[in-house]
């Protein structure tokens, strides 16, 4: 194997990027495959209407229940309808890589029904059909596999579900399907808008998946709906009615920034607080799962049944004992407020003049801070107290997080991923240099025409690992530059700051959540002229979520709706 040179900093730029920020509607298009279909259960009858008041691009979780709950909408009709097709209304968005069998799906969906008929219902989510990201484990029974996008694990399957996974089917969701991400989770290829050539690979992308587009924009990617990445799939999936819910991984805001460009509510929760055993893994350093939805409420109920300590996973004993059992009483009207919070609103390189070498693909800078202004005007008249501060890192060293963020994910990565490999069978590969060389030889389909190459993985491969200087020098950075003189420095005592306010689009602060492993939210806040969305983001101290989701209650008490995506308008649809 010969192993390229890499200029360092685009390859930083495009995995941060990647990880960061960045498939959106139909299953597989694989001509003559079990997903290629218009007719989702050939031979089922579809149900002719829905209840009204039930619109599958807004109805949040809880409303939801309450349709199956006064029998006016069953889970088996739930998974009819969002069982969408293939390319809906011919925007071709690709946010689904694989759908459950539909015999399983409604098999399961119906012993839910039948359960809540006899007044058994698990959980808020019984029979709520979602999406799981596809590097998270589902289990053969429920007929999927677990892919990361990679087609040298197109037939892997898992023998048992992911812990998050199995929390929720406990509760009583159904998983309906497996969504697109950006291949491995981003840490394949560079970036090309970070690329000093016009080669690289895009947010979204995979080589089962294809290219996922927002399904808010005309056109689609090519015409700027960049969706970010890596769970770029499961936050399109959301916004155009495949699901109320789903779960994403995040090792550098690739829950969080998806969901802010589908205006849903999203959360990275604290390093520690969900097990990632069964995740396909970046960085088990740095990596954690997060749950989106439409509501500060769905969000908040989703992270509360999975979280918890779990054997496989050492890092979720760090959960405080104090650590509250449940969260969604935060998203309650007693709790949503932001008044006598003490917020920062981060400005220096974060607002005022964010480096300009680092624009996330399909940005609109401009409108984005000026709707960050209005944001903290109406945060202030909400009753917080919001003062201006700043981190004392410059553009050179927020360069330097992304370099040694890198760095440390480069030098994990093997040992991470080759460690999950054995939990999957029917695989193709049984190593990261295995990995590598599959793809060399099916390179038209792995890198082809605007998706070249897999510099991360050949430089994960090169790595010295966990135990090599570069690492150790990387770690020592992040927990200097991330930590000490950035988070870390702003929620020191003397300040009394409760939170921290980011747009997601300026800065990449979303390098620092990763690199720390604080907990962040994202909140709708406004769209660019091609109708993309952006939001605002929240930062707390560790172990704060329910100060977070208090914070996005709020928010979406006070601020306008999130929109539906206008491309899947009655009114815009092909005739």
């Amino acid at each position: 194997m010969i192993f390229p040179s890499i200029h360092f900093f685009t390859l930083t730029a495009a995995l941060t990027s990647h990880l960061a920020l960045g498939a959106a509607l139909i299953p597989r298009s694989v001509p003559g495959s079990k997903h290629d279909t218009q007719t989702p259960f050939p031979g089922v009858p579809m149900p002719s209407s829905l209840p009204a008041g039930l619109d599958l691009l807004q109805t949040s979780i809880r409303q939801l229940g309450s349709f199956l709950n006064n029998g006016s909408v069953t889970s088996v009709q739930l998974v009819q309808a969002q069982h969408r097709g293939d390319n809906l209304h011919g925007l071709n968005l690709r946010a689904v890589l694989q759908v459950a069998p539909p015999h399983d799906l409604l098999r399961i969906a119906q012993i839910l029904d039948d359960e809540r008929r006899a007044g058994t219902v698990r959980s808020e989510m019984h029979g709520i059909p979602i999406l799981v990201k596809d590097n998270i484990a589902t289990a053969r029974e429920l007929g999927m596999h677990t892919t990361g996008g990679s087609l040298a694990l197109e037939h892997a399957v898992a023998e048992q579900d992911a812990f998050v996974v199995k929390r929720l089917r406990d509760a009583g969701a159904i998983v309906l399907a497996k969504s697109s991400l950006s291949e491995l989770a981003g840490v394949k290829g560079v970036l090309r808008a970070f690329s000093p050539s016009e080669t690289g690979t895009t947010n979204g992308w995979s080589a089962l998946g294809g290219q996922t587009s927002s399904g808010y924009v005309f056109g689609g990617f090519e015409n700027g709906g960049d969706p970010m990445g890596s769970s770029s799939g499961s936050a399109v999936g959301v916004s155009v009615g495949w699901a109320a819910g789903a779960l994403g991984t995040d090792t550098a805001g690739s829950t969080v920034g998806p969901a802010s460009r589908a205006a849903l509510y999203a959360i990275r929760p604290t390093l520690g607080l969900l097990s990632r055993s069964g995740v396909m893994p970046v960085s088990l350093e740095h990596e954690t799962v997060g749950p989106m939805g439409f509501t500060a409420y769905d969000v908040a109920l989703m992270l509360e049944l999975m979280m918890g300590r779990e054997d496989r996973d050492e890092k979720t004993s760090r959960i405080p004992p104090q650590y509250p059992p449940s969260l969604t009483p935060y998203a309650a009207p007693l709790h949503a407020t932001f008044h006598s919070l003490s917020l920062g609103f981060v400005r220096g390189a974060f607002y005022d003049s964010p480096d300009p070498t680092f624009l996330i693909p399909g940005s609109c800078p401009e409108t984005v801070q000026a709707s960050m202004i209005h944001a903290i005007i109406a945060l202030r008249a909400l009753g917080a107290n919001v003062s201006d501060v700043e981190m004392p890192l410059d553009h050179r060293g927020l360069r330097e997080v992304r370099e040694a963020s890198v760095m440390a994910w480069v030098n994990e990565f093997r040992e991470d991923w080759e460690g999950f490999l054995p939990s999957l069978t029917n695989r193709s590969v049984n190593s990261l240099e295995e990995l590598i060389n599959f793809n060399d030889r099916h390179a038209a389909a792995e890198m082809p025409p605007g998706e070249c190459c897999q510099d991360l993985l050949v430089s994960a491969l090169a790595a010295g690992g966990r135990d090599s200087p570069q690492h150790a020098k990387a770690t020592e950075t992040l927990h200097h530059l991330a930590g000490e003189r950035g988070l870390d420095h702003l929620f020191r005592a003397e300040l009394g700051l409760d939170a921290l306010v980011f747009s997601v689009e300026l800065g990449q602060p979303l390098t620092l959540t990763g690199a720390m492993g604080y907990p962040a939210v994202t909140v709708p806040l406004g769209y660019c002229a091609n109708g993309l969305p952006y939001g605002l983001m929240f930062v707390a101290r560790k172990w704060h979520e329910p100060t977070l989701i208090s914070m996005m209650a709020a928010w979406e008490a006070s601020w306008e709706q999130r929109r539906v995506p206008e491309p899947l308008l009655e009114s815009n649809r092909p005739q």
